[in-house]
């Protein structure tokens, strides 16, 4: 089984996220899309200017979704 990163960059000021984040790289297990997850969520936050961070209360979540090779 192979597995999605998808990410989810929201406001919990406005109750609203932006479109999910995801590419075409499959993991190859549930702990590397996880740890990927993790590093990921970190570089985007510091991609995000930290006053429009603090302003809009951003929060970065993320899920690894199981992916049917067939």
């Amino acid at each position: 089984m192979k597995f999605m990163l998808i990410l989810k960059v929201c406001s919990t000021l406005h109750l609203n996220c932006l479109p999910p984040i995801h590419d075409n790289f499959l993991f190859n297990s549930w702990s590397e899309c996880a740890s990927a997850g993790y590093l990921r969520s970190i570089q985007t936050n510091n991609n995000i200017d930290s006053g429009m961070v603090n302003r809009n209360k951003i929060v970065i979540s993320f899920e690894c979704v199981e992916v049917d090779e067939s």
